[in-house]
């Protein structure tokens, strides 16, 4: 029978600690702006994200639009640039056309052309 004394403020403890760390995780997800929430989703698409062929309908110095296909479904989004022109290989009203996008395997509606680590960019050939 001293099990039992033993075993119920062990779960208390435990489930005091778990709703801890779940406090201070929201806590500190709160706290990011939306920026950093941003810059945060552009890298996490580039580290998972699967490639893709778009074309880019239009772009100028703040945002891309641009278009593609997943498994028969048509996507057609825009990403805000006005953060990432140091990114650019050229100015942003010369990328219209072809590029490759990184979208994310669940959820094909959330991708990227260009983050601070890696660019889909076409080489031009002049």
């Amino acid at each position: 029978m001293p099990a039992i004394p033993i075993a119920a403020p062990a779960t208390v403890g435990i489930a005091a600690t778990g709703a801890l760390v779940w406090l201070v995780s929201r806590i500190v997800r709160r706290s990011r702006n939306p920026q950093e929430r941003e810059r945060r989703r552009r890298i996490r698409l580039h580290i998972i994200g699967r490639l893709t062929e778009v074309t880019i309908f239009q772009s100028d110095d703040s945002a891309i639009q641009y278009g593609y296909e997943i498994a028969g479904v048509a996507y057609d989004t825009t990403q805000d640039i006005s953060t990432l022109s140091q990114f650019l290989p050229r100015p942003a009203e010369q990328l219209v056309g072809t590029a490759t996008a990184k979208y994310d395997p669940n959820n094909p509606a959330n991708s990227i052309i260009v983050c601070e680590h890696w660019q889909g960019f076409k080489e031009r050939k002049y």
